[in-house]
């Protein structure tokens, strides 16, 4: 196959992604519901999810999410090393993940154990090894799907977010498991790692900087008071230090006609091409060195923009908020432990481990 065309302007990725009918996102011949479709199909479907995940069903998500973190943080060691990826992130995201889409939390081993191996498996690129993960993963959704639909049956079901999916409809239809299982797929695989991804980004860079440390400490105690009006500052915060950091790669796009970008790179039909977040959320044409998160939170790409934007972005929000807000008021003090952080190996992005001492 062809090498993919890596597009790396600020400028280019926003043009490439907001034009979904030149760069299409067909490019697997696996069901990726909805990121590997477009036009009509992925809006129908994108509706789907866009519905899962209303302003009002992540607020009130809010207080679960919340109680979630500040149970976790209240375990964790105080003045011994811990890290904050895998005791702190990926705990959150797979309890948190659970409680809202309705799972057994008896998974939450389980799933962990299986975030390891799909990482193991992306680094080692064995395509053979990527499906075992993939089919380990469908096997689990399929299971819980299974079980909803009993609890339905026998008039037990409550509302969680795999009830709600399972009562929609695409063209007056219901989906077809092959769909719920993708957009279940999407929700949890894709999201386990990236959350706990992001948490490790933004407790490394609290812990190396006590005056944002501070800051965000005192804008935590003020949410916790007052509710929303602190939030804005306080994401902004979290979205500077994944744009400076990004955990979140590239997307692949292919090509539907020859085009040539504003910066001069021609790309043939068919071409594949990579959007290349980290390169573009630090594009000097956009961005200063400084850390300055009102000015960059206009241009801030972290999640995308366009058609394909990722619809989890205020859930994700909420949760690293949670998360984070948690850590704040739980300890006096976040610092780096002897231990060195770990980078996670291409094609994964942001810290493997950040070994962190609270107190």
């Amino acid at each position: 196959m062809t090498d993919p065309v890596r597009l790396v302007t600020h400028a280019d990725v926003m043009s490439a992604a907001q034009d979904a009918e030149t760069f299409s996102s067909r490019t697997s011949r696996h069901l990726h519901v909805p990121n590997g479709m477009d036009g009509e199909e992925h809006r129908a479907f994108r509706a789907i999810v866009d519905r899962q995940m209303t302003p009002a069903i992540v607020e009130a998500m809010q207080p679960m999410l919340d109680a979630t973190a500040a149970e976790i943080v209240d375990a964790l060691a105080r003045g011994a090393a811990f890290d904050a990826v895998a005791e702190l992130g990926e705990v959150f995201a797979v309890r948190a993940q659970c409680r809202w889409l309705g799972w057994s939390e008896q998974l939450e081993t389980g799933l962990r154990d299986w975030m390891a191996e799909n990482y193991a498996a992306a680094r080692e690129g064995d395509p053979a090894r990527n499906a075992a993960v993939a089919a380990a993963f469908d096997e689990i959704v399929t299971t819980q799907i299974g079980a909803h639909r009993a609890a339905r049956k026998h008039g037990t079901a409550v509302d969680d977010a795999t009830r709600r999916l399972l009562e929609e409809r695409v063209d007056g239809r219901a989906l077809t498991d092959d769909e719920l299982v993708s957009i279940l797929r999407n929700w949890t695989a894709g999201d386990l790692g990236s959350l706990a991804r992001c948490v490790g980004v933004v407790v490394h860079r609290l812990a190396q900087r006590p005056r944002w440390q501070h800051r965000m400490r005192a804008l935590a105690a003020e949410i916790s008071d007052s509710g929303a009006p602190q939030r804005a500052e306080f994401d902004a915060i979290l979205g500077e230090c994944l744009r400076i950091d990004d955990p979140f790669v590239a997307n692949k796009r292919i090509t539907t006609c020859p085009v040539t970008t504003a910066s001069g790179v021609t790309i043939d039909e068919g071409q594949p091409v990579l959007l290349d977040w980290v390169t573009a959320n630090k594009d000097p044409e956009v961005f200063t060195d400084r850390f300055d998160p009102q000015t960059n939170a206009a241009h801030n790409i972290v999640f995308g923009t366009g058609p394909h934007v990722c619809p989890g972005r205020d859930l994700s929000f909420a949760e690293l908020r949670a998360v984070v807000t948690a850590l704040l008021l739980g300890t006096s003090a976040i610092e780096l432990a002897p231990v060195p952080a770990t980078r996670h190996e291409p094609p994964l992005g942001g810290w493997a481990s950040v070994p962190v001492v609270i107190s």
